[in-house]
């Protein structure tokens, strides 16, 4: 064959590859090193070679076909978290922002909250509940005051409990009910203390889930298989928490 056909030979085959590179999506194949905000969480990663990234802010997806882990600021793990929140929510009521200030109270959530914890029950937020439903002319008062209230009360809450932050970690990332814890294991990654748990289904012990905890800054970050069999998506989630760094957060004045 003459020179001049090997070369359009080549050159050809060569935009053929190209095509079908482009169509199957070879840029996203390569590992990329991510700087992302997960909610409170200012955080580092490396993406799982050939998976999609969707950035939402308090939840980080990482989808290949119908497979996908997720990377989740579930907000206040301990008291440090509940004070941070509150105190924002204060400093929002202060500026005016009463309704910006309401609502944001009214969105805490957190594992001392969660059934019978100690001291997180109706008395806890009665100063609260009293203030909010006033219309006289003492109502700004009693606001500043059930503020007062919430953040001592806060700081005098006992610490949640390593069960009860897993109880709450795993009703809100799947249905406890359904599943059962076959194995923990507590690893430090990059610096930070990891809770690794893998659950199944109590009954016929098959169809594991895994997921990942840890604590920072008083919040949580969760990574977790959300669909998929964990025979497929076991190595993106070991690849992805395992490249996790989490910068530490900037201390809150009180």
């Amino acid at each position: 064959m003459p020179r001049s056909s090997n070369l359009s030979h080549l050159a050809a085959r060569g935009l053929l590859l190209l095509g079908l590179c482009l169509s199957a999506g070879c840029s996203r194949v390569q590992k990329q090193t991510l700087e992302v905000e997960v909610g409170h969480h200012a955080v580092q990663l490396v993406t799982p070679v050939g998976w999609e990234h969707l950035d939402h802010g308090r939840q980080q997806l990482f989808r290949h076909g119908e497979i996908q882990v997720s990377l989740t600021d579930l907000g206040i793990a301990t008291q440090e978290g509940l004070l941070r929140d509150l105190r924002q929510a204060q400093a929002l009521w202060r500026a005016g922002r009463t309704a910006d200030a309401t609502a944001r109270v009214f969105e805490i959530r957190g594992p001392m909250f969660q059934g019978n914890a100690p001291g997180g029950g109706p008395d806890f937020w009665r100063p609260w509940n009293d203030a909010i439903y006033r219309t006289d002319a003492g109502a700004n008062a009693a606001t500043g005051a059930a503020f007062t209230s919430l953040i001592e009360g806060a700081a005098k809450l006992p610490e949640v409990t390593e069960d009860r932050l897993r109880e709450y970690v795993i009703a809100s990332s799947m249905d406890i009910r359904r599943r059962e814890i076959r194995r923990q294991t507590r690893r430090t990654i990059r610096g930070s203390e990891w809770m690794d748990v893998e659950t199944w289904d109590p009954v016929s012990h098959l169809y594991p889930l895994r997921l990942a905890w840890t604590k920072s800054g008083g919040y949580l970050l969760v990574v977790a298989v959300d669909r998929g069999p964990l025979e497929q998506a076991g190595a993106a989630f070991e690849a992805l928490l395992t490249s996790i760094e989490i910068k530490p957060p900037e201390p809150q004045a009180e």
